[in-house]
């Protein structure tokens, strides 16, 4: 009798736990692909206001005004000069800077934003290109007892969701797989993606699950099966980094901000009471220079941070020469990506190695056809204007990737390298006179909002994950801190949470099928301008239509007696790309288009060379440029793609 009780009462047991288990499975692992009826292709978009109209916002240049040189060279200039007036200065065109921009938009803020190079052209175009909350992070949360490290975890995990939602066309779900060389790693790890997912909540992708060693070398035919246990796969989300903070700008601008590169802060202008309330900014292209006024001024120019400050402290506005030298706020940091051949890495599962020889976690994923491997954490004593990834940190990932791959990992195979600099942040009130960063560890990556003596607002630190947050909290403060803004716009909330960005309004999974059937494209074009333009697609795709030449690649060699091969084809960048991103996309500078839109020296830095000469040729004729600029910007354009990864560099503080 007890038997057939304590039997009845196991099938019960059982039973629930099987159907909590598949309830429980279903609704994390739940479909993202939602029934929708296809809207109508987008074959016409407005064109955006011009470079030129953009700059009349600012009102008439300095030159027009009658100051003298020398009072300019000394900054004696002040907020009352200004000749325009916007509720909020954004300066820095990072993914924090164009997210502020389009939070205070939405707002109803005028807003102006100002970029000194091109938009993603620092840290934000060199990240790992993961959405992601952190398993490292969710670790040491675990083991160190810290609930800071545990708020950025969960933060993280629910800023995910937004950039997946947000930009489907440039991000999506991945799944990433632990290799496991010893038994009693496998329900550790198990264990820490099980936290993982469950502090997702509702917002998880996928539900994390364990491989079998035969299931694992299926997936990942180039891994070491010596010792190999088996493999833990979860879910992150990975995104194409530099386009999306370009469709941040030009969502930002398409709500009415005023959004501008190549923009260089010379001065803070001030008030009479020696308020930080605007800007004195270069514009590089011309060399004019504009007065701006503005109710508050928030800096979002990542390791950069320590410069703008010194000029909220100075008397004048102008910034300390020294700043960046000795930065107090910023702990930078240097982090180097390669990118490898595509048969480095499963095409849909990306490996993360849990246990480098220093310590960190470092990833291998697919990436735009390829595969991208990294980072490393080496800290910099300055911030460098263009860091380069250095050829000790180069071996140092290949080093790594050697210890789970089969066959010799070649220096030869590395197409491209690059390094950001995370600006770890730390309160500057706090740092004693004279203290050099020594080290990085230990710091909590979340952000840091400090506002300068004299007004300036700084948002610094956190990670591209967390960009939108950020851009909230940042926005949030302004508008509490700021009288003159508090009284109009204290009742605006946030509304970027679920927030469309360009080219997702009529994104869907499909859209690629329907871009080579109407255009007759192949499927990896199709499938390319669809995930990196979204619904904006077909205008690239009119193009071809009209001006079939436009559809040929760039670079294309034309040298008599070349034999084409398919190496000359098989990256899916196209003139008509091109001319579009001149359009529609601010593109100024031949790197803008090779290195930020179409990925190409981020992908391949050798092919990126073969097309400078064609990028340099089109744009000339659409700007104008002299043929001494022309030569000028074409040799700017081959030093920046040589420092990627094919000149050999010894430290990391390259020059652009």
């Amino acid at each position: 009798m007890v038997v057939k009780i304590r039997a009845r009462g196991l099938a019960v047991g059982s039973l629930f736990v099987a159907v909590g288990g598949l309830v429980f499975n279903s609704y994390v692992n739940k479909s993202t692909h939602t029934d929708q009826t296809f809207r109508p292709l987008v074959t016409e978009v407005p064109r955006p206001p011009s470079r030129e109209d953009l700059l009349r916002r600012l009102g008439k240049p300095l030159k027009a005004l009658g100051f003298k040189q020398r009072d300019v060279n000394q900054g004696k200039l002040s907020s009352s000069d200004a000749q325009s007036k916007f509720d909020l200065v954004v300066v820095g065109g990072g993914a924090v800077g164009t997210g502020t921009a389009l939070d205070a938009t939405l707002r109803g803020l005028n807003v102006l934003l100002v970029e000194k190079n091109d938009y993603a052209s620092g840290t934000s175009s060199k990240s790992t290109k993961m959405a992601h909350g952190g398993v490292r992070y969710l670790e040491k949360a675990v083991f160190q007892l810290s609930k800071d490290q545990l708020d950025l975890v969960i933060e993280s995990l629910h800023e995910r969701a937004s950039v997946l939602e947000n930009a489907p066309h440039l991000a999506k779900a991945l799944p990433i797989c632990i290799p496991v060389y010893k038994w009693y790693q496998l329900p550790y790890f198990y264990a820490g993606c099980a936290l993982y997912d469950l502090f997702a909540g509702s917002e998880g992708i996928r539900h994390s699950y364990v491989m079998t060693r035969n299931s694992t070398l299926h997936a990942h035919p180039q891994l070491d099966a010596s010792g190999l246990v088996g493999g833990l796969v979860y879910y992150d989300g990975l995104f194409n980094d530099a386009r999306m903070n370009v469709s941040l700008a030009l969502t930002a601008e398409a709500n009415g901000a005023t959004v501008l590169n190549y923009m260089d802060v010379q001065q803070l202008l001030k008030d009479e009471e020696g308020k930080t309330k605007g800007i004195r900014v270069l514009d590089k292209d011309s060399g004019e220079e504009y007065l701006v006024g503005a109710d508050a001024v928030i800096g979002a120019v990542g390791p950069y941070s320590d410069l703008l400050i010194s000029m909220d402290k100075s008397e004048n506005g102008m910034p300390e020469e020294e700043a960046l030298s000795n930065p107090k706020m910023v702990v930078p940091s240097g982090g180097v990506h390669v990118i490898l051949p595509e048969w480095y890495c499963a095409k849909d599962q990306g490996l993360l190695d849990s246990s480098t020889s220093d310590g960190r976690v470092m990833f291998f994923l697919p990436w735009q056809g390829k595969v991208l491997a990294g980072t490393t954490d080496v800290p910099l004593k300055k911030i460098p204007e263009n860091p380069v990834a250095t050829e000790q940190e180069i071996s140092d990932i290949l080093g790594e990737l050697q210890r789970y791959v089969l066959f010799p990992v070649r220096r030869e195979d590395v197409l491209s390298a690059w390094c950001g600099v995370r600006p770890l942040a730390r309160d500057p009130t706090l740092v004693p006179e004279g203290q050099e960063v020594s080290s990085t560890q230990g710091l909590v990556r979340s952000h840091l909002i400090f506002e300068a003596p004299n007004g300036l607002i700084t948002i610094s630190g956190g990670k591209w994950t967390t960009y939108r947050r950020m851009a909230e909290d940042v926005t949030d403060y302004a508008i509490k801190h700021v009288p003159t803004l508090n009284r109009r716009f204290s009742t605006k909330l946030c509304s970027t949470r679920h927030h469309k960005l360009v080219g997702a309004e009529g994104y869907d999974p499909a859209l690629f099928c329907r871009l080579a059937q109407k255009y007759n494209l192949t499927e990896e074009l199709a499938k390319y301008l669809a995930s990196n333009y979204g619904d904006r697609a077909p205008v690239i795709c009119e193009l071809f239509e009209k001006y079939p030449r436009f559809k040929a690649p760039i670079g294309l060699p034309t040298a008599s007696g070349h034999t084409y091969t398919y190496d000359d084809f098989k990256y899916p960048f196209t003139l008509g790309e091109l001319y579009y991103c001149l359009d529609y996309e601010q593109v100024r500078h031949p790197t803008d288009f090779l290195a930020r839109r179409c990925r190409l020296a981020f992908l391949d830095a050798n092919k990126a060379l073969g097309a400078v000469d064609e990028v340099v040729d089109v744009m000339a004729r659409r700007y104008g440029w002299s043929n001494s600029r022309k030569n000028e910007i074409r040799k700017e354009t081959v030093e920046y793609i040589e420092q990627m990864g094919i000149v050999p560099n010894e430290t990391p503080y390259g020059k652009l």
